[in-house]
């Protein structure tokens, strides 16, 4: 009796190591994968940017995800290829990845944003960011399951509302670790870029503050325009999207440069959802923050696959961007 009970013990103790040992493997491979910042939705889609941008605002706003933005992007003089940008939020998601506010910050993962863009051998092409990617860098590794649940679903929904091929390719800078490395790179939230900070953190602080970065936004000559405002100061944020013409532009020749073929000079149209920017007005203890990322560790983030050369090649570009947003949000604070 003592034998048999001896057996079962041993056969519930190694029962219980293979399980941990599967949880903490499945985990493990979860958050140490290799995310690119981008994901791919379909290819070969059938219609027009126009319809297809339209089959894809349809299927978000029917599945509780709100369009709240979209622009055409611009591209390099001489290219023939065109890309629309459509931004999205969901309460839900929003919720988890701060933490039901508790971690504003991880905002800055948010929000939703997908890239409908023609091409010479894929035709039109859905992409989109890649949830898990941004979710591992801008809120932690425990939330990469569910933005990976969460992406999963998001494909599913656009692919039965568009057609084409559907593909998971992963592409942009493809990382392992939480943050990008080397020069320009670092950890975040090390990488925010503190700009004002306020006493008092009621939501209607944030919603004076928020106000106060839209006027800056009107009024600016930098060129900068509203993309959308996601309002949550229930949740200890307000984040405000803008982008510019040009900057846009610069990107796409600067992700291109290793990549142009004769056929397809600027494939960079290939991260068009790097944008909008994000300014997050943000709950910090008692204070009302102002921040945007550091632009440089920015660009690293979205655009590393461009290579350092191409880096090297523009170096006063992402310090030139960022004066310029400063500008813009300092002008509007002090109304």
């Amino acid at each position: 009796m003592k034998k048999v009970m001896k057996f079962f013990k041993l056969k519930l103790l190694f029962s219980l190591v293979f399980a941990f040992l599967s949880v903490f493997l499945i985990a493990n491979s979860v958050f140490a994968a290799d995310y690119g910042v981008f994901t791919n939705v379909a290819v070969n889609v059938p219609g027009s940017i126009s319809s297809v941008t339209q089959k894809v605002e349809s299927a978000l706003n029917a599945h509780n995800w709100t369009v709240i933005g979209k622009f055409n992007t611009s591209v390099p003089s001489g290219d023939t290829y065109h890309s629309t940008v459509i931004v999205a939020t969901n309460n839900v998601y929003d919720k988890y990845m701060v933490d039901n506010g508790k971690y504003p910050l991880g905002a800055f993962g948010l929000p939703l944003r997908l890239a409908v863009y023609t091409t010479p051998n894929q035709g039109i092409v859905v992409s989109m960011v890649n949830l898990p990617a941004l979710a591992r860098t801008f809120s932690g590794n425990s939330y990469v399951a569910y933005a990976l649940e969460i992406n999963n679903y998001l494909k599913g929904i656009i692919r039965k509302a568009i057609g084409g091929t559907p593909s998971n390719t992963q592409y942009g800078p493809m990382r392992t670790g939480r943050f990008p490395g080397g020069i320009g790179g670092g950890s975040f939230p090390g990488s925010v870029d503190q700009i004002s900070n306020y006493s008092g953190s009621t939501d209607s602080n944030l919603r004076g503050v928020a106000d106060l970065v839209l006027k800056g936004i009107g009024r600016n000559k930098g060129k900068w325009h509203l993309v959308y405002k996601i309002e949550k100061p229930s949740i200890g944020f307000i984040e405000i999207g803008v982008t510019r013409n040009s900057t846009e532009r610069h990107s796409i020749e600067i992700d291109s440069s290793a990549r142009a073929t004769s056929s397809y000079k600027f494939p960079g149209i290939d991260h068009s959802s790097a944008y909008p920017i994000e300014i997050l007005i943000y709950r910090a203890g008692n204070y009302t923050d102002v921040s945007i990322l550091g632009e440089m560790w920015r660009m690293k983030y979205y655009f590393a696959d461009a290579g350092m050369m191409a880096f090297m090649t523009h170096m006063g570009m992402p310090s030139s961007i960022q004066g310029s947003l400063k500008q813009m949000i300092l002008y509007g604070l002090a109304y």
